[in-house]
Protein backbone atom coordinates (compact mmCIF):
# COMPACT_ATOMS: atom_id res chain seq x y z
CA UNK A 1 0.00 0.00 0.00
CA UNK A 2 1.60 3.11 -1.24
CA UNK A 3 -0.88 5.82 -0.69
CA UNK A 4 -2.41 6.86 2.26
CA UNK A 5 -6.21 6.37 3.22
CA UNK A 6 -8.00 8.12 5.06
CA UNK A 7 -10.34 5.85 7.69
CA UNK A 8 -13.48 6.85 8.94
CA UNK A 9 -15.87 5.00 11.07
CA UNK A 10 -19.20 6.44 11.25
CA UNK A 11 -22.04 6.32 14.21
CA UNK A 12 -25.58 8.05 13.47
CA UNK A 13 -26.99 10.29 16.57
CA UNK A 14 -30.15 11.63 17.31
CA UNK A 15 -28.94 14.80 16.20
CA UNK A 16 -26.30 13.95 13.68
CA UNK A 17 -23.16 11.54 12.65
CA UNK A 18 -19.74 10.93 15.00
CA UNK A 19 -16.83 10.39 12.83
CA UNK A 20 -13.63 8.75 14.13
CA UNK A 21 -10.99 9.55 11.48
CA UNK A 22 -7.65 8.42 10.83
CA UNK A 23 -4.60 7.44 8.06
CA UNK A 24 -4.45 3.76 6.85
CA UNK A 25 -0.77 5.00 6.54
CA UNK A 26 0.12 5.27 10.47
CA UNK A 27 -2.90 3.49 11.32
CA UNK A 28 -3.86 6.03 14.24
CA UNK A 29 -7.07 7.15 14.88
CA UNK A 30 -6.34 11.01 14.82
CA UNK A 31 -9.71 12.44 15.22
CA UNK A 32 -13.18 12.38 15.86
CA UNK A 33 -16.01 14.91 14.92
CA UNK A 34 -19.73 15.29 14.98
CA UNK A 35 -21.74 16.51 12.06
CA UNK A 36 -25.26 17.41 11.72
CA UNK A 37 -24.43 16.69 7.52
CA UNK A 38 -22.45 13.97 6.76
CA UNK A 39 -22.03 14.26 2.90
CA UNK A 40 -20.51 17.29 3.69
CA UNK A 41 -18.16 15.79 6.48
CA UNK A 42 -16.86 12.66 4.06
CA UNK A 43 -16.67 15.45 1.15
CA UNK A 44 -13.63 16.70 2.75
CA UNK A 45 -12.16 12.98 2.87
CA UNK A 46 -12.40 12.38 -0.91
CA UNK A 47 -10.23 9.37 -0.47
CA UNK A 48 -11.53 7.48 2.12
CA UNK A 49 -12.85 3.93 2.98
CA UNK A 50 -15.95 4.53 5.02
CA UNK A 51 -17.73 1.97 7.40
CA UNK A 52 -21.33 4.11 8.98
CA UNK A 53 -23.65 2.21 10.86
CA UNK A 54 -26.53 2.46 9.10
CA UNK A 55 -28.29 0.11 5.70
CA UNK A 56 -27.24 0.74 2.63
CA UNK A 57 -28.58 -1.50 0.24
CA UNK A 58 -32.55 -2.23 0.74
CA UNK A 59 -34.66 -4.66 -0.39
CA UNK A 60 -37.44 -4.21 -2.91
CA UNK A 61 -39.85 -6.73 -1.68
CA UNK A 62 -38.59 -9.35 1.25
CA UNK A 63 -39.22 -8.50 4.58
CA UNK A 64 -35.76 -10.24 5.45
CA UNK A 65 -32.12 -9.01 4.67
CA UNK A 66 -29.71 -12.31 4.67
CA UNK A 67 -27.10 -10.11 6.35
CA UNK A 68 -28.88 -9.00 8.94
CA UNK A 69 -30.13 -12.70 9.90
CA UNK A 70 -26.34 -13.59 9.40
CA UNK A 71 -25.68 -10.71 11.97
CA UNK A 72 -28.07 -11.80 14.55
CA UNK A 73 -26.59 -15.71 14.40
CA UNK A 74 -23.35 -13.75 14.63
CA UNK A 75 -23.61 -11.71 18.22
CA UNK A 76 -25.89 -14.38 19.73
CA UNK A 77 -29.01 -14.36 21.08
CA UNK A 78 -28.38 -12.19 24.08
CA UNK A 79 -27.05 -9.54 21.60
CA UNK A 80 -29.09 -9.80 18.59
CA UNK A 81 -31.59 -7.38 19.45
CA UNK A 82 -29.03 -4.85 18.76
CA UNK A 83 -29.91 -5.70 15.01
CA UNK A 84 -32.96 -3.72 13.80
CA UNK A 85 -34.80 -4.64 10.18
CA UNK A 86 -34.82 -1.70 7.37
CA UNK A 87 -37.22 -0.46 5.86
CA UNK A 88 -37.77 -1.61 2.40
CA UNK A 89 -36.52 1.11 -0.24
CA UNK A 90 -40.09 2.59 -1.29
CA UNK A 91 -40.93 2.79 2.31
CA UNK A 92 -38.92 6.00 2.62
CA UNK A 93 -40.78 8.00 0.25
CA UNK A 94 -43.75 7.46 2.51
CA UNK A 95 -44.47 10.74 4.73
CA UNK A 96 -46.07 9.16 7.91
CA UNK A 97 -45.61 6.18 10.06
CA UNK A 98 -48.72 4.54 8.84
CA UNK A 99 -48.38 5.23 5.46
CA UNK A 100 -44.91 3.49 6.01
CA UNK A 101 -46.54 0.63 8.04
CA UNK A 102 -49.33 -0.27 5.55
CA UNK A 103 -47.24 -0.49 2.97
CA UNK A 104 -44.68 -2.33 4.34
CA UNK A 105 -47.36 -4.81 4.82
CA UNK A 106 -48.51 -4.47 1.57
CA UNK A 107 -45.44 -5.79 -0.08
CA UNK A 108 -44.01 -8.29 2.49
CA UNK A 109 -46.49 -9.21 4.62
CA UNK A 110 -45.20 -7.45 7.57
CA UNK A 111 -45.20 -3.64 9.29
CA UNK A 112 -42.58 -1.59 10.38
CA UNK A 113 -41.01 -0.88 13.55
CA UNK A 114 -41.38 2.11 14.69
CA UNK A 115 -37.07 1.95 15.89
CA UNK A 116 -37.02 1.47 11.65
CA UNK A 117 -39.29 4.44 11.04
CA UNK A 118 -37.02 7.02 13.17
CA UNK A 119 -34.20 6.24 11.42
CA UNK A 120 -35.79 6.97 7.96
CA UNK A 121 -34.20 10.22 8.11
CA UNK A 122 -30.87 9.06 8.11
CA UNK A 123 -30.92 6.03 6.12
CA UNK A 124 -32.10 8.42 3.43
CA UNK A 125 -29.04 10.31 3.75
CA UNK A 126 -27.22 7.67 3.60
CA UNK A 127 -28.40 6.46 0.51
CA UNK A 128 -27.31 9.69 -0.97
CA UNK A 129 -23.56 9.09 -0.37
CA UNK A 130 -23.32 7.52 -3.82
CA UNK A 131 -22.52 10.24 -5.49
CA UNK A 132 -19.39 11.04 -3.22
CA UNK A 133 -16.13 9.68 -4.33
CA UNK A 134 -15.97 7.60 -1.20
CA UNK A 135 -16.09 3.89 -0.57
CA UNK A 136 -18.93 3.52 1.75
CA UNK A 137 -19.47 0.22 3.62
CA UNK A 138 -22.31 -1.00 5.99
CA UNK A 139 -20.96 -1.92 9.21
CA UNK A 140 -22.29 -2.59 12.64
CA UNK A 141 -20.50 -2.03 15.93
CA UNK A 142 -21.59 -4.87 18.43
CA UNK A 143 -20.44 -7.40 15.49
CA UNK A 144 -16.66 -5.30 14.83
CA UNK A 145 -16.41 -5.59 18.61
CA UNK A 146 -17.26 -9.01 19.37
CA UNK A 147 -14.89 -9.65 15.96
CA UNK A 148 -12.05 -7.72 18.16
CA UNK A 149 -12.72 -9.64 21.65
CA UNK A 150 -13.14 -13.05 19.41
CA UNK A 151 -15.94 -13.83 21.88
CA UNK A 152 -19.20 -12.93 23.25
CA UNK A 153 -18.97 -9.03 25.10
CA UNK A 154 -20.24 -9.85 28.72
CA UNK A 155 -22.14 -6.74 29.23
CA UNK A 156 -24.22 -4.55 27.30
CA UNK A 157 -22.89 -1.64 25.95
CA UNK A 158 -25.10 1.15 27.65
CA UNK A 159 -24.14 -0.11 30.94
CA UNK A 160 -21.17 0.82 33.15
CA UNK A 161 -19.62 -2.96 32.62
CA UNK A 162 -20.46 -3.12 28.62
CA UNK A 163 -18.70 0.73 28.21
CA UNK A 164 -15.75 0.02 29.88
CA UNK A 165 -15.17 -3.56 28.19
CA UNK A 166 -15.36 -1.96 25.20
CA UNK A 167 -12.94 0.74 26.30
CA UNK A 168 -10.90 -1.73 27.13
CA UNK A 169 -11.09 -3.64 23.95
CA UNK A 170 -10.24 -0.44 22.07
CA UNK A 171 -7.47 0.56 24.41
CA UNK A 172 -5.79 -3.38 23.38
CA UNK A 173 -6.65 -2.54 20.01
CA UNK A 174 -4.36 0.61 19.98
CA UNK A 175 -7.46 3.40 20.05
CA UNK A 176 -7.41 5.21 23.33
CA UNK A 177 -10.24 7.74 23.97
CA UNK A 178 -8.66 9.88 26.03
CA UNK A 179 -5.77 10.65 23.73
CA UNK A 180 -7.80 11.42 20.65
CA UNK A 181 -8.33 15.03 19.44
CA UNK A 182 -12.23 15.31 20.06
CA UNK A 183 -14.39 18.27 17.95
CA UNK A 184 -18.01 17.75 19.45
CA UNK A 185 -18.81 21.33 19.50
CA UNK A 186 -21.17 22.03 22.37
CA UNK A 187 -23.81 19.18 21.80
CA UNK A 188 -25.03 17.79 24.72
CA UNK A 189 -26.91 14.85 23.29
CA UNK A 190 -24.08 12.51 22.56
CA UNK A 191 -23.35 9.53 24.14
CA UNK A 192 -20.17 7.54 24.97
CA UNK A 193 -21.41 4.51 23.37
CA UNK A 194 -21.76 6.43 20.23
CA UNK A 195 -18.18 7.63 19.44
CA UNK A 196 -17.23 3.71 21.32
CA UNK A 197 -19.05 2.76 17.91
CA UNK A 198 -17.79 5.16 16.13
CA UNK A 199 -14.53 4.19 17.31
CA UNK A 200 -14.81 0.18 16.44
CA UNK A 201 -15.73 0.93 12.68
CA UNK A 202 -12.62 2.84 12.14
CA UNK A 203 -10.95 -0.74 13.20
CA UNK A 204 -13.72 -1.97 11.00
CA UNK A 205 -12.09 -0.09 7.88
CA UNK A 206 -8.70 -0.66 8.42
CA UNK A 207 -9.29 -3.97 8.13
CA UNK A 208 -11.13 -3.58 4.64
CA UNK A 209 -8.04 -1.74 3.77
CA UNK A 210 -6.12 -4.44 4.96
CA UNK A 211 -7.71 -7.36 3.92
CA UNK A 212 -8.68 -9.04 6.85
CA UNK A 213 -12.72 -8.15 7.26
CA UNK A 214 -15.26 -10.36 7.40
CA UNK A 215 -18.40 -9.85 5.22
CA UNK A 216 -22.09 -10.91 6.17
CA UNK A 217 -23.83 -11.77 2.28
CA UNK A 218 -26.48 -14.16 1.19
CA UNK A 219 -24.11 -16.61 -0.86
CA UNK A 220 -25.81 -19.16 -3.00
CA UNK A 221 -28.59 -18.63 -5.98
CA UNK A 222 -28.51 -15.07 -6.84
CA UNK A 223 -31.19 -12.72 -5.91
CA UNK A 224 -31.27 -9.00 -6.86
CA UNK A 225 -33.23 -7.91 -4.17
CA UNK A 226 -30.73 -9.13 -1.69
CA UNK A 227 -27.71 -7.43 -1.94
CA UNK A 228 -27.03 -6.06 1.91
CA UNK A 229 -23.89 -6.82 3.07
CA UNK A 230 -22.35 -6.13 6.77
CA UNK A 231 -18.95 -5.64 6.92
CA UNK A 232 -16.73 -6.57 10.20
Amino acid sequence: MTNAIDLIGVDGTSSGWIASIGSSKNKRLCIIKFSEDLGKLLSDYPNSVVVVDMPIELNKFNYLRECDILAKKYLGKEFQSSIFIPPLKRVLKCTTYKEANDLSKKIAGKGLSKQSWHLKRKISEVQKLSKLPNKIYEGHPECSFKMLKNESLQAKKKSVLGIFERLDLLKKAGLDPLSINLKLGNNYMIKIDDILDSMVLFITALRIVEGNYLCLEKTGITNNDDKGRIFI
